[in-house]
């Protein structure tokens, strides 16, 4: 597994399909994943981001998903996720959470996730 095929494992991880930004489906139902992909070597943490998408007006079920993401990052075990060469280590970017609005559509809700990434291998 490359190291984008293991951040498209991490992100689909959690019930929802997740797209990489650049290659999300013109026909998508929510709730859904959107996620950033970049990638470095060791000892060059990479900041990356993911937004959950939700429709309706409440923000119960999207925080409880974002609240679910939140504690597998603090408490995943194990604490590293392997791919070919190497293994990804993920720790909760600052701020965790923000809550973003979508114009042109009060019915959409969407929570940005930051998140520290280390490809812990030498390429």
């Amino acid at each position: 597994m490359t190291k984008e095929q293991v951040l498209n494992q991490f992100w689909n991880s959690f019930g929802l399909p997740a797209y990489d930004e650049n290659t999300v489906p013109d026909e998508v139902e929510m709730p859904y994943i959107t996620y950033s992909v970049s990638t470095d070597s060791l000892d060059e943490p990479v900041l990356l981001y993911a937004s959950l998408w939700y429709e309706g007006m409440s923000w119960k079920g999207i925080s409880n998903k974002s609240a679910e993401i939140a504690k597998y990052i603090v408490e995943q075990i194990p604490p590293a996720i392997p791919y070919d060469g190497g293994r990804l280590y993920i720790t909760k970017g600052t701020p965790f959470v923000q809550r973003m609005s979508e114009p042109g559509n009060i019915n959409i809700r969407r929570i940005l996730i930051n998140i520290q990434a280390e490809f812990m291998s030498s390429y």
